[in-house]
C-alpha cells in the first residue's frame, strides 16, 4: 500500500471535506441507512477482469473494501482531493482482512487542477463524486479522466439524480438542495446545483450497459461501457 503526494490548491479554493471526512459514513447512514452503499456496489458483479482501476472520490473507504472483495485487479489508484479521507480509507483497509494491499497505491489529488496520475484505465469509479462540479467544471473533470482511459474501458456511476413524476422531482430537489447548503456551509462547495454527466458521458463513447434506481428514484447507479 503506497502513499502519492502532489501540490494542489483545492484547500486554497476553499473546497475542503477535511472537517466532514470523521462524520461522513455516520451522517450517510442516519440520512439514507444503507441506500447509497447499495447504489454504490450495484454492479461490481457485472464487472469483467479488470488490469487498472482508478477509484475517485470514494472518500473514506466504505467502497473500496467491497470492490477488493470482487475485482481482483493488478493496480488500483484511488484518488482523493482530501488528506483526511484517504487516511480513512487506508485505516479501514488495513483492519480488513483482503490480502493484497500492496497493488493500491492513494493519491491526493484535485481533478478539477491536477492531471490523472497515469494512463490506460480500464475501470473508472466515480460514486457520489461528480455532483461537487458545476456544470462547466464537470466538463473539464470528465474530459480529463476520460482522456487517461483505455479503449474498451469500462465506468461505475453512481449518484443522485432529479428525475420522475412531479413528485419524485419534487423530493429529489429538496434533497439536494439540502445537501448543497450544508456541504457548502461545511466542506466549502460552491455549486448549488446538480448537473447530469449523462451527455458528456455518451459523448466520450461511455455507452449504458446496465442502470438501475434507488430511493424512490433519488440515486441511480449505471455501469457504461466505451464503444
Amino acid at each position: 500500500m503506497r502513499f502519492a503526494h502532489t501540490v494542489h490548491l483545492y484547500e486554497l479554493r476553499g473546497m475542503n471535506f477535511n472537517r466532514v471526512a470523521p462524520w461522513f459514513e455516520r451522517l450517510e447512514k442516519m440520512v439514507f441507512r444503507d441506500q447509497m452503499q447499495i447504489c454504490r456496489t450495484a454492479f461490481l458483479s457485472d464487472l469483467p477482469a479488470i488490469k487498472k482501476a482508478a477509484l475517485i472520490g470514494e472518500g473514506n473507504g466504505t467502497f473500496l473494501v467491497q470492490f477488493l472483495e470482487h475485482c481482483n485487479c493488478e493496480e488500483v489508484h484511488y484518488i482523493d482531493s482530501s488528506k483526511t479521507m484517504l487516511d480513512l480509507a487506508q485505516k479501514r483497509l488495513q483492519k480488513s482482512v483482503i490480502p493484497g494491499s500492496t497493488r493500491i497505491e492513494f493519491y491526493s489529488l484535485d481533478l478539477s487542477l491536477d492531471a490523472m496520475p497515469d494512463q490506460n484505465y480500464d475501470l473508472i469509479v466515480t460514486n457520489f463524486f461528480l455532483d461537487v462540479f458545476s456544470a462547466a467544471m464537470l466538463k473539464n473533470v470528465i474530459t480529463k479522466i476520460t482522456s487517461a482511459c483505455s479503449r474498451d474501458a469500462h465506468w461505475l456511476y453512481a449518484d443522485f439524480q432529479i428525475t420522475g413524476n412531479r413528485f419524485q422531482r419534487w423530493r429529489a430537489f429538496a434533497w439536494v438542495k439540502t445537501m448543497y447548503l450544508f456541504f457548502r456551509f461545511t466542506a466549502g462547495i460552491q455549486t448549488t446545483s446538480l448537473a447530469d454527466p449523462s451527455t458528456l458521458l455518451d459523448r466520450n463513447g461511455f455507452q449504458v450497459k446496465w442502470s438501475t434506481e434507488f430511493d424512490n428514484g433519488l440515486m441511480r447507479s449505471e455501469l457504461r461501457q466505451r464503444k
